[in-house]
């Protein structure tokens, strides 16, 4: 699966789920609030109808309005109660309302019922009109709180932000999942490709290979052979030319007898040994190189690290590893060799301060035969990668082109020595 199409399936119905989710919090609010509002409504008349019963009698009686209020003042969510004449004129009014009647004839709906947003919340309000049995008319005007259901519409809000943002968190994490295990998928088919295709090749050149070491050897045993008669029997005058010539065979031999081992399968004769002892010995056996070329070679390994494999192979990984950095530093610069433990695993670094690695040639350089090397044969990093991966470790670089290489070896089951 491509990683559009991965957005595409997961994306879209990600977005879906939670619009679905925002329209039915939407809905069940606006649900809510009806529901609420019409029970009020249906409380606010019948109250209303009851006061009304009340004050007309009471004013019947010759009470005044002022009295009349006072009784009825405490009445609970009855949040303002005015009494009008005819003309809309206000006779008596209470409120809760921080003594304040929020009421105007320009402005008042025709309307029986509506609602009125407040600093306190929202109120419903109620305007009527009723006859006194002397035939008088009156304005009753009343205003119902709705703080309960502002408080349970706050909290549908805030429920509905927390499941949204609990839903995206989730819908993130199982995405970022997904994602993670899609590339790592594709590394790992890539990989599988890619090792697939290397032993095809490496099939095909093992074969073409054993047989030119095969149809070399011979002729260069009996060539060897030659020069070895020739050196015994050839005037004294023509001793340069034959050394010159053993030597060329034997830089042959020595290039068949590499090619020869690229194709062997490697046996290791385990053994435990210290990491630090075989990077010295390395080092040693390079100290001529290093004075050539004039770079010096540091060893950071504050501890004594024990490594338990093939003595003989991994000193070749040191020894390739260290070569290569001094071959790819100019003079006065510094190859840094450091080794130590990281959560029982040894960690065998070397750097150099050369020019660096092309990064479109960091994945090819551990292929065989691929040297960028004018000299190089393309098989020392190769045997580095096959001797680390049969101890079951691993090898890769950070390189950047002018700021140097460093290769970093990691081995399984070391400890402090």
């Amino acid at each position: 699966m491509r990683k559009s199409e991965i957005w595409f399936f997961f994306l879209l119905p990600y977005l879906l789920v939670l619009s679905l989710f925002s329209l039915v919090s939407y809905l069940n609010r606006q649900a809510i609030q009806s529901g609420v509002e019409t029970l009020a409504k249906e409380q606010l008349q019948a109250t209303a109808i009851i006061l009304k019963a009340n004050i007309k009698e009471l004013l019947d009686r010759a009470e005044t309005p002022a009295r009349i209020l006072d009784r009825l003042s405490g009445l609970e969510d009855v949040y303002f109660i005015a009494l009008l004449d005819e003309e809309e004129r206000i006779l008596d009014w209470h409120s809760k309302f921080e003594g304040y009647l929020p009421f105007s004839r320009r402005n008042r709906p025709a309307a029986e019922f509506w609602v009125m947003d407040s600093p306190i919340g929202s109120v419903f309000n109620h305007y009527s009109s009723f006859s006194t049995a002397a035939g008088r008319l009156y304005n009753l005007y009343l205003g119902y709180s709705l703080r309960n259901l502002d408080l349970l519409l706050a909290r549908s809000r805030r429920n509905y932000w927390l499941i949204l943002g609990i839903l995206a968190v989730a819908g993130l994490v199982i995405f970022a999942g997904i994602y993670r295990l899609h590339a790592s998928f594709q590394r790992a088919s890539a990989e599988a490709i890619r090792q697939a295709g290397e032993k095809e090749r490496f099939r095909e050149i093992s074969g073409f290979t054993a047989g030119v070491a095969h149809e070399i050897k011979n002729p260069l045993n009996s060539l060897a052979l030659l020069f070895e008669l020739l050196e015994k029997k050839s005037p004294p005058e023509l001793s340069p030319q034959i050394s010159r010539g053993k030597g060329e065979i034997q830089k042959i031999g020595a290039v068949v007898d590499r090619f020869s081992e690229l194709i062997k399968p490697l046996t290791l004769k385990r053994e435990k040994f210290s990491l630090n002892d075989l990077i010295r010995e390395e080092i040693n056996s390079l100290q001529t190189l290093a004075r050539e070329r004039q770079v010096a070679i540091e060893v950071q390994a504050p501890e004594a690290v024990q490594v338990e494999g093939d003595r003989m192979l991994l000193a070749r990984v040191v020894h390739n590893l260290v070569k290569n950095a001094l071959e790819a530093s100019a003079g006065g610069q510094k190859v840094t060799v450091t080794a130590g433990l990281r959560k029982q695993a040894v960690i065998l670094s070397v750097k150099d301060e050369g020019r660096g690695i092309d990064p479109g040639q960091t994945e090819k350089i551990f292929e065989p035969f691929v040297s960028f090397k004018e000299t190089g044969l393309g098989v020392g990093l190769y045997l580095v990668r096959k001797i680390v991966e049969t101890h079951h470790g691993k090898i890769y670089l950070r390189s950047r082109p002018g700021a140097g290489t460093e290769f970093i070896v990691e081995l399984p089951g070391g400890q402090n020595g």
